[in-house]
């Protein structure tokens, strides 16, 4: 059952994505006549304190600073028949910062949407580091930094990326890529509808999930208490993680892992090749489960495996570099038996493609 975040979230996307279509104008009739203006808001804001920041087209960039007060910088752009038209546009804009239940957030008034008439409203804002952030653009791209709270960014059209942060966080995109780097904090969700999700130098994380609809899932010197990644129609990619729990899975696309160490692991492709390697001191009763629709399987276990293996493929052969004792008539593409003595266990399937163990 869907969460309700997720619900939210949609919910979200889907009523951005209307009001881009019914506020922007079509590029080939965009008014040629542009005025702009800035407007800066100032006030103290606590420590530990959120803000609150929305724009239906803009972007916005929000960053932590050695401060006791939040600075708004809005670049207000009008577009109009006229120039005179797109500076009328352009004066109506107000702008305020309100209290919220848990902070500030910034209040917008701009006249109604009207044909060849364009408001785009974009934030550049310096907040405390320990700062909850809750920010949201229809169409723009969305850059956060060095911030210690909850974090949660959604933007319909455009990019996401969020650097130094602390604390939990939540970013989607329904048309964009995500790129988040050194990440402390208890929980990282990142998913993108379309485009390519990318996580780095994540530590101390205990719930981490990396989804894209399409496009590729890419994540590097990670560790977790759990790690799941997968992309729908495209490949995912893992290198040097360290989690007790590991799920990967491609519908369209490989998977490929390297370096990594956990208790247990499962990895899937509906059509493409699997290759996972474990780091070579990763547990030896790692339980491992490996199955791939149409392709090859490569793992490479940890140094001291033992336990159960149990490897089939429908159309290919299979082979094992260490010694097994069967526990049944091994076959070309069929082996089943023991490693050492031990309580890890490997499971392997391949409909289409050979299986290599070692």
């Amino acid at each position: 059952m869907p969460s309700k975040r997720w619900i939210t979230t949609m919910s979200f996307l889907v009523a951005a994505m209307w009001l881009v279509a019914s506020c922007n104008t079509p590029s080939g009739d965009m008014p040629k006549a542009r005025f702009e203006r800035t407007i800066e808001l100032e006030q103290a804001l606590g420590s530990g304190s959120a803000l609150a920041v929305s724009t239906t087209s803009g972007s916005i960039e929000v960053a932590g600073q050695e401060t006791d007060r939040v600075h708004v910088v809005a670049t207000v752009v009008a577009r109009a028949a006229t120039k005179e038209q797109a500076r009328d546009l352009a004066e109506q804009v107000s702008l305020r910062l309100e209290q919220t239940a848990d902070g500030l957030g910034i209040r917008i008034d701009k006249p109604d949407p009207a044909r060849r008439r364009f408001i785009s409203i974009s934030y550049e804002v310096t907040v405390p580091r320990q700062t909850g952030i809750d920010c949201s653009s229809a169409s723009g791209s969305v850059n956060l930094a060095d911030l210690t709270g909850e974090v949660s960014a959604r933007t319909a059209s455009g990019s996401v990326e969020a650097t130094g942060i602390a604390g939990t966080i939540h970013l989607h995109s329904s048309s964009g890529s995500i790129t988040c780097d050194r990440v402390d904090s208890a929980e990282v969700h990142l998913e993108s509808a379309s485009g390519a999700v990318r996580l780095t130098n994540g530590s101390a994380l205990r719930v981490c999930q990396l989804l894209a609809a399409s496009g590729p899932v890419t994540a590097r010197r990670i560790e977790a208490d759990s790690l799941r990644m997968a992309s729908s129609s495209s490949r995912v990619t893992l290198n040097d993680a360290q989690a007790e729990a590991i799920n990967l899975h491609a519908g369209s696309g490989s998977v490929t892992a390297g370096q990594v160490s956990c208790e247990r692991l499962q990895a899937e492709s509906t059509s493409g090749d699997i290759s996972v390697a474990f780091r070579p001191d990763a547990p030896g009763d790692v339980a491992a489960n490996v199955k791939s629709s149409t392709g090859s399987v490569r793992v490479v276990v940890p140094r001291d495996f033992a336990g159960q293996v149990d490897l089939r493929a429908s159309s290919g052969t299979v082979r094992m570099s260490k010694p097994v004792a069967v526990t049944s008539k091994p076959g070309r593409n069929y082996v089943r038996g023991t490693v050492g003595d031990g309580a890890g266990s490997l499971l392997v399937r391949s409909g289409s493609g050979a299986i290599r163990i070692r």
